[in-house]
């Protein structure tokens, strides 16, 4: 069997595993969607407060301890997310958060007010097995259904109601919620396996080359990215040698953040390599907030890894009313074009990766609404020129003259009137071009 084609089959039979990965660190942040649930919880026990204020029972003290009890656990786990989230941690949460549900009905119990009051309690198991299911893990939503069973079955019996055509409609959800959690997986290994066998039939380089693009899709952001905050359009060339472009935007609680990189390499190695750079990322993400600290994280796990023999130029960018947190290593400028203006937002700071301990310095520049960012690696201009700083003025020159037409355009246009011909290129090309809402 070819050397060129062995690198191809061992990536196909890693895919799985890799996805498992990448789902994994997704369940960890959507550890904050599960704690935004538990707020509403705990508005809406509030407004039952204050529906049943007037009732002659204890209904209203019940809902205003359990509302408490919810705000007090969603501050608890908010405070446990800033020093990282685990797989333990977020199964104690999950049963955590039905135990609550399993109290408040008790208590309506032993108060002789269930099911005549308090009987919507027994809809809160619904979002938090939704939340289970958001994590994508199936044991997690088939343990916290049968714990959730379980619980609300004993609780029933004891009070003397049928629990039963409650406890099926649990079953047909957890039913419904299980094939939904598996469904992403599954997805995307068989677009990916697809794009695998496709690359592998067509045989050497030329099936490196359209499995690395097939890959780059995966593992980069959409070409549109919707968001509140922000409205992003890219697009991606795959590099006939080199491959080392990353380019991903993370939904995170403070707000979504952009991060563009070139790390070197060749081939599918880089391309591999991206992919764990990205796995990284969405780690360091998930538990640490700042840029600067992001930065040193990041700076942390490429050292470990090349000890030195390789460096990350990159962006990293997040927005907050009228003003950019950005942070440049070592990368080429990003541009930002204003109504009246267009300017530069230069490197802040040194590569990552080159040293063991290093500073990483951020910039707070204001940044009004409808303003656009546009970003790129140096693979963009390198059909036009080797030339870094006029590489630059080729971009911006396509920038003023379609700066005028709608985001999509304005960025496939630069794209494409830096990629004459029908030559491939020999290094990747990325360029990127958000604009900041102006209703965010």
């Amino acid at each position: 069997m070819s050397t060129n084609v062995i690198p191809i089959k061992q990536l196909k039979d890693a895919l799985p595993k890799q996805v498992d990965a990448a789902l994994d660190q997704h369940a960890m942040l959507a550890e904050g969607l599960a704690t935004r649930v538990r707020y509403l919880f705990a508005l809406l026990f509030i407004l039952s407060s204050v529906w049943t204020w007037n009732h002659h029972s204890n209904a209203r003290y019940i809902y205003l301890a359990f509302a408490g009890i919810w705000i007090v656990f969603a501050l608890v786990v908010s405070r446990l997310m800033k020093s990282g989230t685990s797989d333990a941690v977020v199964s104690r949460t999950t049963f955590i958060d039905t135990t609550i549900v399993h109290l408040a009905i008790l208590a309506f119990v032993q108060q002789g007010l269930f099911p005549k009051i308090g009987p919507g309690i027994f809809l809160c198991y619904f979002p938090v097995l939704a939340v289970a299911a958001n994590r994508y893990r199936i044991g997690l939503v088939l343990s916290t259904a049968i714990y959730a069973a379980a619980g609300y079955l004993a609780v029933s019996l004891y009070s003397g109601n049928s629990p039963w055509f409650r406890i099926a409609v649990l079953a047909v959800t957890t039913f419904v919620l299980i094939a939904g959690s598996r469904k992403p997986k599954t997805l995307v290994v068989d677009v990916a396996t697809t794009a695998l066998q496709d690359a592998f039939d067509s045989g050497f380089k030329n099936s490196e080359q359209e499995m690395s693009a097939r890959i780059h899709q995966i593992l980069m952001s959409p070409p549109i990215v919707d968001l509140p905050e922000i409205w992003s359009s890219s697009k991606h060339g795959v590099g006939s040698v080199t491959s080392g472009d990353c380019y991903q935007i993370f939904e995170t609680d403070q707000g979504p953040i952009f991060v563009i990189g070139d790390l070197p390499g060749n081939g599918l190695d880089a391309v591999a390599e991206v992919g764990r750079l990205n796995q990284a990322l969405t780690r360091i993400i998930g538990r640490v907030a700042g840029l600067s600290a992001i930065a040193q994280e990041l700076n942390k796990y490429l050292w470990e890894t090349y000890q030195g023999r390789k460096s990350f130029t990159c962006i990293l960018a997040r927005w907050h009313g009228e003003e950019l947190d950005y942070l440049n290593a070592g990368h080429l400028p990003a541009i930002e074009v204003g109504k009246q203006e267009r300017k530069q937002l230069p490197a802040t700071c040194g590569p990552l990766g080159l040293k063991q301990q290093d500073e990483f310095k951020m910039e707070v520049l204001p940044f009004p609404h409808r303003d656009l960012l546009v970003a790129f690696t140096d693979g963009l201009y390198a059909r036009l020129t080797a030339d870094r700083e006029k590489g630059i003025s080729e971009i911006e020159s396509f920038i003023d003259k379609f700066s005028g037409a709608e985001i999509t355009t304005l960025c496939h246009r630069i794209f494409d009137c830096a990629h004459p011909g029908f030559e491939q290129n020999k290094d990747d090309s990325t360029v990127v071009v958000i604009r900041r809402q102006p209703g965010a």
